[in-house]
């Protein structure tokens, strides 16, 4: 990571300057200093990065909501040059990516995006099962869904998903053992409690109760993407990239 490497130069020339002008007596006494530049420096220029980043996701959400789905994504992509400077970039990245290849139907990009992009929030990974689960890589699909419940441990609707998966793959016991998991996990939540029940007598799962957040997951019907304004609402608030927070009006 460039970034890095000339934070620890940095750190370096400190560390001799400090030295030739004998403000310091050994280099040992240099290495506060220089940890000092060295942190400083790192902070800078990630942040640098960060907010050459943010443009380029804030025009792929304008292509996105105008229907130039192609050309966000290519926006998108650009910055993944930006990885050399900032380990966390391709990987936020790639969720983005990802998500608008499954929303478009392209599995296969969305796959390989997906497979490359960052662990949060727990929707990029349950996505990745889901690719995979329409691919019938059922391996796959678990080890995608283990990572998303171990992130969305909270969330009721990453367990229903997982389960959903085993039980539409005749993978009952399975599915019972991860909605026993979840609920252990969300003690009281009653939509995981009756999917329980539902799935011990071998029943689909309720699933409308999750409203649009299951839709999006496109596991009823024909599968077809949605409508791609309405998933771009959350677009640009993907991980990684700072938002100023949304305070909710008042209700008068």
């Amino acid at each position: 990571m460039l970034s890095l490497a000339l934070a620890l130069l940095a750190a370096i020339l400190t560390s001799v300057l400090l030295q030739s002008i004998h403000l310091v007596r050994s280099t040992a006494g240099t290495i506060l200093p220089a940890l000092a530049v060295l942190v400083t420096v790192l902070v800078l220029l990630l942040r640098r990065t960060s907010k050459l980043v943010e443009p380029l996701v804030k025009e792929a959400e304008k292509h996105v909501i105008g229907g130039r789905v192609e050309m966000g994504i290519k926006t998108l992509e650009s910055g993944l040059r930006w990885g050399l400077w900032h380990p966390l970039v391709p990987g936020q990245l790639r969720s983005m990516i990802g998500t608008l290849y499954f929303d478009t139907g392209k599995l296969d990009l969305a796959e390989e995006h997906l497979a490359k992009a960052v662990r949060w929030p727990w929707n990029t990974k349950a996505l990745l099962g889901v690719v995979l689960f329409r691919k019938r890589d059922e391996s796959g699909m678990i080890k995608a869904f283990e990572t998303a419940v171990s992130v969305g441990k909270k969330e009721g609707l990453a367990w229903t998903l997982y389960a959903h998966c085993l039980l539409a793959r005749e993978r009952k016991d399975e599915a019972v053992k991860i909605l026993e998991r979840g609920l252990k996990a969300n003690p009281g939540d009653q939509r995981l409690e009756a999917n329980l029940e539902l799935a011990r007598e071998g029943k689909k799962l309720k699933t409308a109760p999750y409203g649009d957040k299951w839709s999006r997951f496109r596991l009823d019907g024909d599968g077809g993407a949605p409508v791609l304004p309405k998933a771009a609402r959350g677009f640009a608030v993907r991980p990684g990239f700072r938002q100023k927070p949304q305070r909710k009006s008042k209700a008068k």
